[in-house]
């Protein structure tokens, strides 16, 4: 919108300037993520740990050490790698059954196969 000169008003200049920057700050970030090779370290360790827990048979434990911050988790019958208590995660689907069970003791992952 533009004042009775044609120019533009001042807040909307503000506005649009805040929203590129937001913008360019989200982008910057995911790149950053992207290329920090964390995110293919958590697709990595739930690949892997799916491996594991589908091949196991009955009456198995199975230990993984990892970093303290990482979590590993079922969440239904996908598997579940979070690094650090406000991470999304990354969602691995691995048709787990019911009889695996997964605890967590400092930097160790139990996988327990009934």
């Amino acid at each position: 919108m533009r004042n009775k000169r044609g120019f533009e008003l001042t807040w909307q200049f503000f506005f649009n300037l805040l929203f590129v920057l937001a913008i360019m700050v989200l982008v910057a970030l995911w790149i950053y993520s992207q290329s920090s090779g964390a995110a293919v370290k958590k697709q990595i360790l739930a690949k892997e740990t799916c491996l594991l827990a589908t091949a196991a048979s009955p009456n198995t434990i199975i230990t993984i050490e990892h970093e303290k911050s990482t979590t590993i988790e079922k969440q239904g019958t996908n598997i579940l790698v979070k690094d650090g208590q406000f991470d999304r995660g990354y969602l691995y689907e691995c048709y787990l059954q019911d009889n695996v069970m997964f605890s967590q003791k400092d930097n160790l992952t139990i996988i327990e196969i009934r």
